[in-house]
């Protein structure tokens, strides 16, 4: 079979699979794929130089479409730089399916040019692995479950390009990736059973928006306290206000202090909160029951665990405790507190995003690192939610946000974009993608606050702050997009289709609020 026959066939193949966009990086050894795309334009392609940002784009675009979507590479280490995507692709169920070209299988363990060990590359975080060439050209993507990525590694001999290209069709249906079922009966009377026998604060993370009505309606029915992250599109949510902690995460420990719960439902994804470690040592006795839609629980010691959240409205809820009101004035208090010290230091990071959070009621929001998604839940206003809000939070720290943000926004929508300053100076080719994106509007607004600030609560010693003097005005000008410095929030925002926002807190009002703020007891 020649090199264009088997490139072909993949590329068939995906089509089949419900494969509907590819990011190709054009290099010598996938060229078949590159001269399949040329003369078949009607597929779907987003061009790019760097494979780290075209396969977190990818995962962007599973996110917005809900498919899987391939990234083909060339050989070597252009195949290693999609490793990291694969483990945040793991973590957060997401179909990245990853192609990569290779030299015949002859050049293996030889240290010929370009010739590197690419099966195995991805170990655990791949689904399934194909090594394909010109006599085994096996390739099935039926039966897979969609929650991981897979790997199909393609061989070429040279001559590389060895016949015409052909057209090809596509599929007029395609099949979508298959995301959660039912619950099995055993799993209801279990959860109900759990139900029965404690007093839960539920803590609601990533989730999925096909199943929020199910969840919505669980809740309601429920009325046990709730700790929503933003990830989870419920924060805000005004049927759930009477039961949502406002004053932040800090207070979760209080109210176990206070026996006022004895036990936690996590529902969605894996939590982001500090809370959710604390249950592996000195909250290790909590029991926990996990409901998710993949099979991590998150947590190192075994907890009650199912996936599928689809059917969760149908649990039957004999709960009648309410939570003692000792424990919602405590949580009043401490909120009072918390617009007290955003008023007391209104240039201080936490008070910046409070501001700014009014601002983006009904957008679409991206949070890209540890720090803004915590600093969002902390301060962000309740009755300003964003009409959807994501993360990469299966393991990523701040590898690929600012490409994957690129790749979630959506067509005449306000996508906006919170990341730390080393996230975006991380990721500086993302915007690359942006001009393949019409119609989308994008700010990207970098929290400078010099350095990795989040390590200075946690160790509180420079070596770990990687800090630096630099500015963002450049980056902007580079991509030709518009560029603002803030150092407040202003009143009125407007701002074009394409901006790069720079915000610079008052690094002694920041260190005073949180100051201030840890010592509420």
């Amino acid at each position: 079979m020649t090199n264009i026959a088997v490139a072909v066939k993949v590329i068939s193949e995906l089509l089949k699979a419900g494969v509907e966009e590819f990011c190709l990086c054009a290099g010598a050894r996938n060229s078949p794929f590159v001269q399949v795309f040329d003369k078949n334009p009607h597929i779907k392609v987003y061009h790019f130089f760097d494979e780290r940002s075209a396969a977190f784009f990818a995962l962007g675009r599973i996110g917005n479409t809900r498919k899987p979507v391939a990234v083909i590479t060339t050989s070597g280490t252009a195949a290693a730089e999609m490793l990291p995507a694969a483990v945040e692709g793991t973590y957060s169920s997401l179909p990245l399916i990853m192609v990569t070209a290779d030299r015949p299988k002859k050049y293996r363990g030889s240290g010929a040019p370009q010739s590197i060990e690419q099966i195995g590359l991805f170990s655990y975080y791949i689904e399934v692995c194909f090594d394909i060439d010109e006599e085994n050209t096996h390739l099935s993507l039926r039966g897979l479950s969609w929650r991981k990525p897979v790997h199909i590694n393609v061989c070429f001999n040279e001559p590389l390009i060895d016949a015409e290209v052909p057209k090809l069709a596509i599929p007029e249906k395609t099949p979508r990736a298959k995301f959660p079922e039912a619950f099995p009966m055993d799993m209801k009377d279990e959860i109900e059973r759990f139900i029965r026998n404690h007093k839960p604060l539920v803590i609601l993370s990533t989730l999925p928006e096909k199943v929020r009505p199910a969840v919505m309606e669980f809740l309601i029915k429920l009325k046990a306290p709730i700790y929503a992250e933003g990830i989870s599109n419920l924060r805000g949510s005004k049927d759930l206000m009477d039961f949502t902690i406002q004053s932040g995460d800090k207070i979760i420990s209080k109210l176990f202090d206070m026996s006022a719960c004895d036990s936690i439902i996590r529902i969605g994804g894996v939590p982001t909160l500090r809370f959710w470690r604390d249950l592996e040592d000195v909250r290790k006795d909590l029991p926990v029951l996990s409901l998710g839609y993949n099979h991590f629980t998150g947590l190192s010691r075994p907890v009650l665990h199912y996936l599928d959240l689809d059917d969760l409205g149908r649990i039957e809820v004999d709960y009648t405790r309410k939570l003692d009101d000792e424990f919602w004035s405590v949580d009043r208090k401490w909120n009072e507190k918390r617009m007290a010290l955003f008023h007391q230091y209104p240039l201080s990071e936490p008070a910046l995003f409070h501001e700014l959070s009014k601002h983006l009621k009904g957008t679409s929001l991206y949070l890209g690192n540890s720090l803004p998604v915590r600093e969002w839940d902390l301060a962000a206003d309740f009755n300003s939610p964003p009409e959807r809000v994501v993360a990469n939070r299966g393991a990523n720290g701040i590898d690929g946000q600012l490409s994957t943000f690129i790749g979630w926004a959506k067509p005449q929508t306000d996508n906006w974009c919170i990341v730390g300053d080393l996230t975006a100076l991380y990721d500086m080719s993302a915007l690359w993608a942006a001009v393949q994106v019409p119609d989308s509007k994008m700010k990207i607004v970098i929290i400078n606050n010099k350095g990795g600030m989040i390590f200075k609560r946690m160790f509180g010693q420079d070596i770990y702050l990687n800090r630096h003097g630099m500015e963002f005005e450049s980056f902007a000008n580079l991509w030709k997009w518009d560029y603002s410095l803030w150092k407040k929030i202003p009143e009125k925002i407007d701002l074009g289709s394409r901006h790069v926002i720079e915000i610079q807190p008052d690094e002694t009002q920041t260190n005073q609020f949180w100051k201030e703020w840890d010592q509420i007891k």
